[in-house]
């Protein structure tokens, strides 16, 4: 993005379903959209979370793009461990770039995923995510919940723009 002549990197915020299958096609549509997204829109940096087979997907395309362009980061929104020891800080930024503990998530408890999925939105320009809204699993209580689902609905309160990964490839 260009702003007063001086470029603005935007960040790119990846959430999606914890069970998405796998493809060579899921790859490579990924690798090309993000590809656009780093050169026509100046993305540069894709935050992360955890327990999903998507981010799984799209933190192993931005990895592999790193080799071309090396100005790209991967950071990592934790939900859960606020201060972490030099120990784990270490292990977790042999994978990623940089890593965070979002405020947001302070006292969430059984919600710290959501939270921290928000956070990630807050943070970002733009959130790509792969949404099935017929894809849903049961929480602790038995009722049938989507935390992608409520990541997509908090996105679109927020006004930032989305790319539905699951609407364009069917």
């Amino acid at each position: 993005m260009l702003l007063f002549g001086i470029i603005i990197f935007m960040k790119v915020a990846v959430i999606g379903h914890r069970n998405v299958k796998y493809s060579l096609e899921l790859y490579s549509f990924i690798s090309n959209l993000l590809e656009i997204l780093i050169n026509d829109q100046d993305v540069d940096t894709f935050l992360f979370g955890s327990k999903s087979n998507f981010n799984d997907i799209c933190y192993d395309v931005v990895s592999d793009l790193l080799n071309q362009y090396k100005f790209i980061k991967r950071v990592y929104l934790r939900a859960a461990y606020k201060y972490i020891n030099d120990d784990y800080e270490k292990y977790l930024l042999s994978f990623y770039e940089a890593t965070e503990y979002p405020n947001k998530v302070d006292n969430a408890g059984a919600l710290s995923y959501i939270k921290r999925n928000e956070a990630m939105i807050d943070m970002s320009d733009l959130v790509l995510v792969y949404y099935n809204k017929d894809i849903k699993s049961k929480n602790r209580f038995g009722k049938m919940v989507s935390g992608t689902a409520h990541a997509v609905k908090y996105a679109e309160q927020t006004n930032k723009p989305i790319i539905n990964v699951a609407d364009l490839l069917h």
